[in-house]
């Protein structure tokens, strides 16, 4: 069953994927008119930024999580924008076959967990010689967090399978398999700190373990968050970001 996202709440936080996504989109070159797919667009943030950077190109913006998307739609309703929203999971067929100059995501491909499917699934939408350029949690992402989890709550932080860090070496396989070249991938570590134990617990809660704590009994979440932030000792996500790039075969 796929995580219920609560989108409202997921667009007030200061999330550092503004600076990864602003990142992201540096890294994609565009020229105006390209038509651009954001795989994981969640509430629209960065598809939103690339649309303005493309008077003549088109986005699409794809997620499977219905309250994101309901969020984004809510951004551009009444507006002239050229964003197409696109429902879907990305470890399927997404409907949008070889039309997209480039690919970008942004913390997103960790919550996959084939990788493979994922990255056949991307090249089908784009054309040869496409860029895929993006961003998610590598191997060793959020190991402390995730070991504060475990200590509190007596149960593995992975336990539901929401997550798959993944390795360099695996996903240059993996990009290589599904027909993608000139990939370089490394692993970056990016520790994040919150100015206060509130904004750190909001956080913690939204998310980082808003899929294992639905299946909290509701009364004990809150308790639950607080106990994690102080066995972690400091206001801080240890993020490790897998940054990757390649490019469709011709």
């Amino acid at each position: 069953m796929a995580h219920t996202w609560q989108a409202k709440n997921y667009d007030l936080l200061k999330l550092p994927h503004l600076n990864w996504g602003d990142k992201v989109i540096s890294r994609l070159g565009l020229l105006g008119h390209e038509t651009v797919l954001d795989a994981g667009a969640g509430t629209g943030r960065d598809t939103l930024k690339v649309a303005e950077l493309l008077p003549c190109g088109h986005v699409y913006a794809v997620d499977n999580s219905a309250e994101m998307l309901s969020e984004l739609a809510n951004k551009i309703r009444g507006k002239n924008v050229n964003v197409s929203i696109v429902k879907s999971d990305l470890s399927g067929p997404l409907g949008i076959e070889g039309v997209c100059d480039a690919v970008m995501s942004v913390a997103t491909f960790h919550w996959i967990p084939d990788h493979q499917k994922l990255f056949a699934n991307l090249a089908s939408t784009m054309k040869p010689g496409a860029k895929l350029i993006a961003e998610c949690g590598g191997f060793g992402n959020i190991a402390r967090v995730s070991s504060a989890f475990e200590a509190v709550t007596a149960t593995k932080a992975g336990t539901t399978n929401v997550w798959n860090f993944a390795t360099p070496d695996e996903t240059t396989h993996n990009l290589a398999a599904a027909g993608f070249e000139e990939i370089e991938v490394s692993l970056i570590d990016d520790p994040v700190s919150f100015p206060s134990p509130e904004e750190h617990e909001a956080f913690l809660a939204t998310v980082i373990f808003g899929a294992q704590l639905e299946k909290i009994d509701a009364a004990f979440r809150l308790t639950t968050i607080q106990q994690i932030s102080k066995t972690i000792g400091e206001n801080i996500v240890d993020y490790v970001r897998l940054q990757l790039s390649a490019r469709k075969r011709s």
